[in-house]
């Protein structure tokens, strides 16, 4: 038995909306998860408590990825503190929110 690959199939089922779907369900448990997870600042010593907590977002659509051939959804917080946050800066360990958050769910 041989395998031949239908490489037209191939290319519209990675840009097909039932594909396009998994990865939304599937950014948005990153998502949520990143949501229940985020550090929140002290409000004694944080100007903006909850900001980063609350500034999660994700974008998704088709002809994404790398070479546009294919669905994506991308999850991202636009925080002025998210890269401190997410990567750590001089005196402060990183979060890895994000990184975190999909590797609980397995991803």
């Amino acid at each position: 038995m041989t395998y031949t690959p239908n490489e037209v199939g191939m290319r519209e089922f990675l840009n097909s909306e039932m594909l396009l779907r998994v990865v939304e369900n599937t950014g948005r448990e990153i998502m949520e998860r990143a949501i229940v997870m985020a550090p929140v600042g002290d409000p004694a010593e944080d100007e903006h408590p909850g900001r980063y907590k609350a500034s999660f977002h994700m974008r998704s659509g088709r002809f994404g990825g790398a070479t546009g051939d294919r669905v994506e959804a991308i999850v991202y917080n636009d925080s002025p503190e998210a890269v401190q946050v997410e990567y750590g800066h001089r005196g402060r360990e990183p979060y890895h929110t994000l990184l975190r958050a999909a590797s609980e769910l397995g991803l």
